[in-house]
């Protein structure tokens, strides 16, 4: 696999034409951004209803599952730092109808988050403005973010940089307050805390495993998104360092903030004190503690955490299209660039996709969170598993052709093996919870027709190749 050219100055042009403008900084929080979003925030209940103490193992089973894939595909991207990523990777190693289905999946993932999160931001804004429809709020964000998404990846970057902050506080002060009523008993107003709150109150699993596996689906969706960092390789300044850094810490933090804000919230309050209470549990714990302005508060918190994924997700979700569009199935005019050196073709399509939400917002504010919701799992399920299979035969290739890798993956090939086990597992229990089946039946019917597409475009293509060769011996 070559290695693009590497051009360190600060707004370099990528081998691709894009703007390798993106510090360390940015890339980090970036990724840590697209991931702390709604589905933390707004579905923790969810999980905590379905699953009760046992979502902790369901968080740590996925937390397990991302770490081993982003290790992976921090070797992949290290050695090859493009937009495509691993949709390209794919490609290249597993054949050309794989890379461009993975690539379809991912653009389908974040343009159905991005949906999602916009469908809940609507909701939430109905919290201090009743009156407007939900699907007002959702359509001014959108129109936003194409246009800070038009501008310069610099731009971009910052404004990210700025939520992905505002995010990891917020988790980072529940926390801190979390364990003040777990270790001190303050604010807890009568309720019992501690590690004990794990087992009492019905047991570990009061659900059965069935009510573990019921909650997977959405455990996945809370990490979904984290991948996104291998994309920004393609506009990252000193990917080579910057790439390898960013891989190193970014899996450690999301595991610290999500294992970590889950634990203590089980601790501090008992999980079935916790469903009865609607809304979110973070939520609940800033109004125990007596902030006055707590739920609006937290409410404005989590609408930043959704602008901030919807943000990540147009940016993702474009890129991935734009580095696609090298395979001739697509239209030229997808690699498209501004004068800014982004690809508003991309962008823009990206967003006419996502704008369908804004209707299905209209015609069903009620539901729409958790059909899209749903609907997303499936997609990154296959993203995870094409990483892990296409760095096992990159890694058979590398060691054949005898090349020292630069970011090689730890305990090969007993890692991708794991993590490709962990995969099956959290599928298994997407299909056998009747709750989550939806997400099964809406990938596979996406899946189906990217396939299907590519038979047909291949075939077009070559008809058309013997056509040009029919004319020219004529």
């Amino acid at each position: 696999m070559s290695v693009s050219s590497k051009e360190t100055n600060d707004g370099a042009a990528s081998s691709e034409g894009l703007r390798r403008s993106m510090s360390s900084r940015q890339i980090q929080m970036l990724a840590i951004g697209g991931v702390i979003g709604v589905g933390l925030f707004y579905g923790a209940s969810l999980s905590v209803k379905l699953a009760g103490p046992a979502v902790i193992l369901d968080f740590v089973i996925c937390g397990l599952i991302v770490a081993i894939v982003m290790r992976t595909l921090g070797e992949m991207s290290v050695e090859n730092p493009i937009s495509g990523s691993f949709s390209s990777y794919a490609k290249e190693l597993l054949g050309a109808r794989v890379g461009f289905v993975t690539a379809g999946m991912w653009w389908f993932y974040w343009v159905a988050t991005v949906m999602s999160e916009l469908a809940a931001i609507g909701i939430l804004i109905e919290f201090w403005f009743p009156a407007i429809p939900a699907w007002v709020p959702g359509l001014i964000a959108l129109i936003l973010f194409t246009l800070s998404n038009l501008l310069t990846v610099r731009i971009f970057g910052e404004l990210e940089y700025w939520f992905a902050i505002l995010k990891v506080f917020a988790v980072a002060v529940f926390m801190v307050f979390g364990l003040l009523i777990v270790l001190t008993g303050l604010f807890n107003h009568g309720n019992v805390v501690g590690v004990t709150n794990l087992w009492v109150n019905g047991g570990f699993f009061p659900n059965g495993f069935l009510g573990m596996a019921m909650a997977i689906s959405l455990v996945v969706q809370a990490y979904s998104g984290i991948e996104t960092l291998a994309v920004e390789a393609g506009e990252t300044s000193e990917p080579d360092k910057n790439m390898r850094r960013a891989f190193r810490t970014v899996t450690v933090r999301i595991a610290v903030l999500y294992i970590g804000s889950i634990f203590i919230m089980l601790c501090a309050f008992p999980w079935n004190y916790l469903i009865h209470h609607p809304g979110s549990p973070y939520v609940l714990l800033f109004a125990k503690i007596g902030i006055p302005v707590a739920a609006g508060v937290v409410n404005l918190i989590i609408i930043l955490s959704g602008l901030s994924s919807c943000n990540t997700g147009l940016y993702g979700g474009s890129r991935m299209l734009f580095g696609s569009a090298k395979d001739s199935r697509y239209s030229a005019l997808v690699r498209s660039l501004n004068s800014r050196h982004v690809p508003h073709i991309a962008v823009w399509i990206t967003t006419a996709a996502i704008a369908v939400g804004i209707v299905i917002t209209y015609l069903a504010p009620n539901n729409v969170y958790v059909w899209i919701t749903s609907a997303a799992a499936f997609a990154d399920l296959w993203v995870w598993g094409v990483i892990l299979v296409s760095e096992v035969v990159f890694r058979k290739k590398a060691n054949a052709e005898g090349r020292i890798l630069k970011f090689p993956v730890p305990f090969w090939p007993a890692t991708p093996i794991v993590g490709l086990l962990l995969v099956v597992l959290a599928f298994v229990a997407i299909v056998v919870s009747p709750l989550t089946r939806v997400s099964v039946f809406s990938g596979v019917i996406f899946l189906f027709i990217l396939w299907v597409y590519h038979i047909y475009a291949e075939k077009r293509n070559a008809q058309m190749l013997v056509s040009s060769q029919d004319n020219v011996g004529n």
